[in-house]
């Protein structure tokens, strides 16, 4: 596999590509739950237009991700990703113009179906070109983009839309442009080499070999984590009466915890697997939500539960749950056993919103903070029982990805 140990600069341009799809995609996760209000405030939408605007970008994702998967052994990852970032600038774009509320929402599934993918196709391209010594590493990297874009997005953004709701999708356009022409254009056949064409044709079965169906689960989990991390700004301004220019300041520690977060996985994934650093980040998530949600209401607690699900959440998604899986199944299958993971963990943020939205707002005038906090809990309680799969994954071991 001499295209695997990219020593190259075309590899080292490659990874940089990946890096920039997942800013990418982190950005725009982070920044659509400061879009929504403000798109409601320009231009007078009711709460369940705005709602459509992530719900429609979800259900796109929940279609594209495992059409991907299917497509990437006849056309290869590296062109899919080209495919999907091309698509995203243009969605960008006629997002940001569009003369119409109809028009957006048409955008926003579009950009759906381009973002879902990314991270992926990504992880895929890792598998099949790196060494397995360094693909936790690299996988770190990537989500290192994807986990600081997402958590930049959530400070930032608020101080980005004071030149109104389209700048959001103007600068996402931007970066998808920017990620189209870091990819190596011509590394599009790579991921058809022929160890990958060997590979017997499985099907969605093989998801069915251990530990997938703990990864499964543990995909949905962090999904409903990921949720959470998106109403943490509503807590805020619900239970401490924070204004939304102040949640900046408090989400400040689910920043730094992000960053530690993925600074281990980056250091620790390859030399000791998966399994000890989902643990971690579980019990870590679990206790964030305790903090923020459950702890007498106080900035400190608040900050302290922050600092916990940015260590648990991003550690979940910096790459353990793509490294099991990766491990699971053959190269051949890479395209399947990252869109599983993507594509439950896409499920897990629809169901987790759906049952936060339909919690929360069953309180009525003076136990709206009341509602919003159960339904946080209950979200809490969801994730622990999904968490426990953690307890199945197996010991790390060295063997090469392709056996």
């Amino acid at each position: 596999m001499s295209s695997a140990t990219s020593s190259s600069g075309g590899g080292s341009r490659r990874a940089l590509a990946l890096v920039a799809a997942a800013v990418l995609a982190g950005f725009d996760a982070g920044a659509i739950g400061f879009v929504l209000p403000a798109m409601r405030g320009a231009t007078g939408a009711d709460a369940q237009t705005a709602s459509w605007l992530l719900s429609v970008f979800v259900a796109a994702t929940l279609v594209a991700v495992p059409a991907c998967a299917f497509a990437v052994r006849r056309f290869g990852a590296p062109r899919l990703l080209q495919a999907c970032l091309a698509l995203a600038a243009l969605a960008a774009a006629l997002a940001a113009l569009a003369p119409a509320t109809g028009a957006v929402l048409a955008a926003r599934a579009l950009q759906g179906l381009a973002h879902g993918p990314l991270l992926p196709l990504g992880a895929a391209i890792v598998v099949v070109h790196w060494p397995v010594q360094v693909q936790g590493r690299l996988m770190g990297v990537i989500s290192l983009g994807y986990g600081l874009a997402f958590l930049v997005a959530m400070v930032g953004t608020p101080w980005l839309l004071q030149f109104g709701w389209r700048s959001g999708f103007a600068l996402s356009a931007g970066l998808a442009l920017l990620a189209l022409t870091l990819t190596p254009a011509g590394q599009a056949r790579g991921a058809g080499s022929p160890v990958v064409a060997a590979t017997p044709t499985r099907t969605w079965r093989a998801l069915w070999v251990r530990p997938m169906p703990a990864v499964a689960l543990l995909a949905v989990g962090t999904g409903i984590g990921q949720a959470v991390l998106l109403w943490l700004p509503s807590l805020a301004v619900a239970r401490l009466g924070a204004a939304m220019t102040e949640t900046s300041l408090l989400m400040l520690p689910l920043v730094a915890g992000g960053l530690i977060a993925t600074g281990l996985v980056i250091a620790l994934l390859d030399r000791v697997g998966a399994r000890p650093l989902v643990l971690g980040g579980a019990a870590l998530s679990v206790a964030g939500v305790l903090l923020a949600a459950g702890a007498p209401p106080s900035p400190a607690a608040f900050m302290a539960g922050a600092a916990a699900l940015g260590l648990g959440v991003t550690g979940l998604c910096g790459g353990p749950l793509r490294y099991a899986a990766a491990r699971a199944l053959p190269l051949g299958e890479q395209g399947l056993a990252q869109g599983a993971v993507a594509w439950l963990t896409n499920l897990g943020v629809l169901g987790g919103s759906v049952l936060l939205g339909a919690l929360a707002a069953r309180g009525q005038a003076g136990t709206a903070v009341a509602a919003t906090v159960q339904a946080l809990l209950t979200a809490c309680a969801l994730m622990a029982v999904a968490f426990l799969a953690a307890l199945t994954l197996p010991r790390h071991r060295t063997a090469s990805a392709a056996t």
